[in-house]
Parts: C-alpha cells; sequence; structure tokens
C-alpha cells in the first residue's frame, strides 16, 4: 500500500506539470496531504500508537484543510487571475517533468543496492522536491511560487518516511507548524504586494529597486 500510495503521489506531480487553473494545484495539494496522513497510519495499523491518531489528524488539518482554504482565500480575495501564463509550454514542461522522474527513480534504484530504503516513497519524495523547484522556476505568478513550496515540503515528508518508519513526534509537528507559517507570511506578502501592483507575477518584481 505504501508503493500505491507513493505511486499516486508521483502522478500527481505529473497533472500539475499540464494544468492550467490555479486553483488545480490547491487541489493536488489537498490529495498530497491525504495521501501522506494515509501512509502515516499505515505503520500502526497492526500497533496502536498515538503517532497513529496524533500525526495523520494533524497532517490533515494543516495539509488538507488549513493550508488550502487559506490559499483559496488569498485567490479571491486579490481576484487573482484562475489560469496561469507559462514561461514555457505546457509539453514541453511535462516532458521535463516525466524525464526528471525517470531519472530520479532510476538512481534511486542504484542507490538502494548500497542502502537500505524504500525506493518508490523515496524516489517520489525526491521528484516532489524537484519540480516544486521547477513550478519556481517556470511559472510567474507568486501564488504559484507557493504551491511550489508547498509540494516541495511534501516531498522531503514523504522522503522522510521513506528513511525512517517513525520519526519523533516533535520534529514532524515542528515541519508541519513550519510551512504554515511561511504560508501565512506569503498570504500577507501577497496582499503588500497587491497594494502596489495590479498583478501577482514575478515580471512585476523586476521593477523594484534598492
Amino acid at each position: 500500500m505504501e508503493n500505491f500510495f507513493s505511486i499516486l503521489f508521483s502522478l500527481s506531480l505529473f497533472y500539475v506539470a499540464i494544468t492550467f487553473r490555479v486553483k488545480a494545484y490547491v487541489s493536488v495539494l489537498r490529495f498530497q496531504g491525504i495521501l501522506l496522513a494515509l501512509l502515516l497510519i499505515l505503520p500502526f495499523i497492526f500497533k496502536f500508537s498515538i503517532y497513529a491518531i496524533i500525526l495523520p489528524l494533524t497532517i490533515v488539518l494543516i495539509k488538507v484543510i488549513l493550508i488550502p482554504n487559506y490559499i483559496n482565500k488569498i485567490i479571491l480575495d486579490l481576484d487573482i487571475k484562475r489560469k496561469i501564463d507559462p514561461t514555457i509550454q505546457q509539453l514541453t514542461f511535462l516532458i521535463i517533468v516525466i524525464a526528471s522522474v525517470i531519472i530520479i527513480f532510476l538512481l534511486t534504484s542504484i542507490i538502494s543496492n548500497n542502502i537500505e530504503l524504500n525506493v518508490i516513497p523515496f524516489a517520489s519524495g525526491f521528484s516532489a522536491i524537484v519540480v516544486g523547484i521547477y513550478l519556481i522556476i517556470f511559472r510567474k505568478k507568486l501564488i504559484i511560487h507557493v504551491c511550489g513550496f508547498l509540494i516541495l515540503e511534501n516531498g522531503i515528508f514523504l522522503i522522510s518516511t521513506a528513511i525512517a518508519s517513525e520519526l519523533p513526534m516533535m520534529i514532524e509537528l515542528g515541519i508541519l507548524l513550519d510551512v504554515f507559517v511561511v504560508v501565512f507570511l506569503m498570504g500577507i506578502a501577497l496582499n503588500r504586494i497587491s497594494d502596489t501592483f495590479e498583478g501577482f507575477e514575478v515580471s512585476h518584481l523586476r521593477r523594484l529597486k534598492d
């Protein structure tokens, strides 16, 4: 089941590579949050632990409910355009993402011969990190940069499940809190930018002077 959920996680990365809709990125964040919560539950199916309740519920609360709803609120309040204007063609971006994911899976398979790790979850998580970076590089809207950062962080979270079946709860909660604070601050930044610029693309920031 862990591999199945990880594969679904990887497929969501292909979706963000081809979609034009801003809210589709938010839907992907919800979907990935649900998958991460399910992955955290799996190790405790036959062995009850407080982690089996607190961590998945925290994931659902923050990654599935609070953060996506907050991003949607920003989109509505600031009247951000519903569709993105990509800097490269969607097909080209999809090819780059597919090629990157294939390379990552091949390299992870080779590394697993010398290091004990779960290949599919680890490769899926690392792929999310790379795709998150791509979104920040190849997309102009600042709100998509926020989504890219969150996808990147989801990848880090997935890698942690592949390296160790159980991490200290405070570390996991600390990561979630850090993400929530970053998104909250980005919302404030977008609101401040909206007072100066009519759009929300990084190209506007080139007009800023020291």
